[in-house]
């Protein structure tokens, strides 16, 4: 009981700043919401064909095609009868494009052809796999058909790569880049450290709070994405295939709506494990301000790399960062398995392992850091 009163005493530390419900409001409500308003005012509704269209479908749409194509070109470019016309020629072409069949037809011939000529030269190791194991998972997929969705469930996924990987990272090191060190800087942590209770029911509390913290943070965050989309774009198209919004190409067999649940896990999973690191930056850090560039700095260089660097390793590394969990997208965009003993992990698969087996390390150092830490 006691030990629980200690938890719900750094909870109240944590969730009583009022910095954080400041800073998380004014990213949200002054700068999401007027964003997000600004693209609903210019947004049109989604263009994707989901299933075969059929011959009297691709009639018209042959014979519609010219003629709009034609008052597109006598309009006036950012006009309303412009956009309407540009969204009912991409409908057209979304019809067109799906009558020879499913989107990722050309892929799987592509794949096909590669194998068969890694077979006749008897190169059946890693990347023989690695093609029949996309050329499979191709397989499976539902149509895939064409144009582009961006109703309501777009907008959603959207915000994880965007707005939301950003400010879930900015309220995590806000909120516990100090956990630590700003009981050193303020002397508190004598007080403590001399306790009855001891150091590791102290720092037990610390990272049940912390990770709560988290979790609670990102929870507000994403019902605010789900709740003002919804909103503003709706949910039409929540049934669509990922593939449906042109940057997800990877084949895995999931419906928009499938996938919002499955980012949401993953996005506080994303939260939960860069909180660790964090927490034990702080455990070592006697100044909050060191702490707090530290964090930044493990969270944002993986991604100032990838983007200077232009090299195999340094896409890797961002795949195998925190900013890179967080952003979810980068697990789904495209295929991707490396190479584990000569069989092909998938890179969803590999990472989440990966990030618990480093989580529980690092939660293990912060006990270790926070037990050397004598009084003074």
């Amino acid at each position: 009981m006691e030990h629980l009163s200690i938890t719900r005493f750094e909870l109240y530390k944590l969730f009583s700043r009022k910095s954080i419900w400041i800073l998380l409001t004014i990213m949200l409500v002054g700068l999401i919401l007027p964003l997000q308003l600004l693209i609903a005012s210019t947004n049109h509704p989604p263009v994707y064909q989901a299933t075969p269209p059929t011959k009297q479908q691709l009639q018209q749409a042959k014979t519609d095609l010219p003629i709009v194509q034609q008052k597109l070109q006598n309009s006036h470019v950012g006009s309303l009868v412009y956009w309407d016309l540009w969204h009912e020629y991409q409908r057209d072409q979304a019809i067109a494009s799906s009558y020879s069949g499913t989107a990722v037809a050309t892929r799987m011939y592509s794949l096909q052809e590669s194998m068969a000529h890694l077979k006749a030269s008897g190169q059946m190791g890693f990347a023989y796999r690695a093609n029949k194991l996309e050329y499979d998972m191709l397989k499976n997929l539902p149509f895939i058909g064409g144009g582009m969705y961006n109703g309501g469930g777009a907008m959603m996924i959207d915000f994880f790569k965007t707005y939301g990987f950003i400010i879930y990272a900015a309220m995590i090191l806000i909120g516990l880049a100090p956990i630590f060190s700003e009981e050193y800087a303020s002397g508190t942590d004598n007080f403590l450290l001399t306790a009855k209770r001891g150091k590791r029911q102290l720092v037990s509390a610390k990272v049940k709070a912390a990770l709560l913290y988290s979790v609670v943070i990102g929870f507000i965050i994403e019902v605010w994405n789900l709740g003002l989309n919804a909103l503003l774009f709706g949910t039409q198209g929540l049934n669509y295939p990922i593939q449906s919004i042109p940057l997800y190409s990877a084949p895995f067999h999931l419906t928009i709506q499938q996938y919002i649940l499955v980012a949401i896990a993953i996005f506080l999973f994303g939260g939960v494990s860069f909180s660790c690191i964090v927490l034990l930056v702080s455990a070592l850090s006697r100044m909050t301000l060191i702490s707090f560039v530290i964090s930044t700095g493990i969270f944002v260089l993986p991604e100032l790399i990838s983007k200077v660097i232009h090299q195999f390793w340094s896409g890797t590394l961002l795949n195998f960062s925190y900013s890179g969990l967080l952003q979810v997208s980068r697990l789904y965009y495209h295929f991707l398995a490396y190479n584990v003993l000569g069989h092909p992990v998938l890179y969803p698969i590999l990472v989440f392992p990966i990030f618990i087996v480093i989580s529980l390390i690092v939660t293990r150092l912060v006990y270790v850091a926070y037990g050397r830490h004598q009084v003074v």
